[in-house]
């Protein structure tokens, strides 16, 4: 319990006031969610449909993100859920997805699209393609777009965050940039992150 409380607090403490903390809970047991929910921690990050399915009575008063990749046999499930903000938002095909799935429920989705940083990586949409693809979503009714998402590679994450941040300023209209984890938190937030996805450095 100690260990928790004091690594949330620290954290807390590194963090500007405008910067949301979003703890990314893929490798916490049930009585770790409660118990960061009642330290008070209002985000939580699902990279799961399964984990979040599983835990989602004791998620009251809580904005749920799903961080992790989202196939689109997984949508209707998922959204079903209540879902604050989709992150992983990593292709024209499954925005579309979302759209319908939101029309049928009757919601307007929040989303953030997840550009690609790491080119060993196959998911998001390459920088240059942001423009035209904004465009593109802007028109689907039921999805709200409120920012971009990146997970940089490793060794040239701070770079990717200048590129990032310079997509982000361009649309004056998204509101998050969630870039930045337990490695790199620290220099995603210097290069104008508003929004940081933490697990490892909660829970050791």
């Amino acid at each position: 319990m100690m260990n928790l409380a004091k690594n949330i607090n620290k954290i807390k403490k590194d963090l500007p006031s405008e910067v949301t903390l979003v703890i990314a809970v893929k490798y916490a047991t049930k009585e770790q969610i409660k118990e960061i929910i009642s330290l008070g921690v209002k985000d939580l990050g699902f990279n799961t449909f399964q984990q979040l399915k599983e835990v989602k009575d004791d998620l009251l008063g809580v904005r749920i993100h799903f961080i992790g990749h989202l196939q689109s046999n997984k949508v209707k499930k998922l959204l079903q859920l209540g879902i604050d903000l989709v992150q992983s938002v990593d292709s024209y095909k499954l925005a579309e997805k979302i759209n319908t799935v939101s029309e049928e429920l009757g919601i307007k989705q929040k989303i953030l699209l997840q550009v690609k940083t790491d080119l060993n990586k196959e998911h998001g949409f390459p920088a240059l393609e942001l423009e035209e693809v904004i465009k593109r979503i802007n028109g689907l009714k039921n999805i709200q777009l409120n920012g971009l998402m990146t997970i940089p590679p490793v060794k040239e994450s701070k770079q990717s965050f200048i590129l990032i941040k310079k997509y982000f300023d361009k649309f004056s209209k998204l509101e998050y940039l969630s870039m930045g984890m337990s490695n790199d938190y620290k220099v995603a937030i210097k290069e104008g992150a508003n929004m940081v996805r933490l697990g490892r450095v909660v829970f050791n």
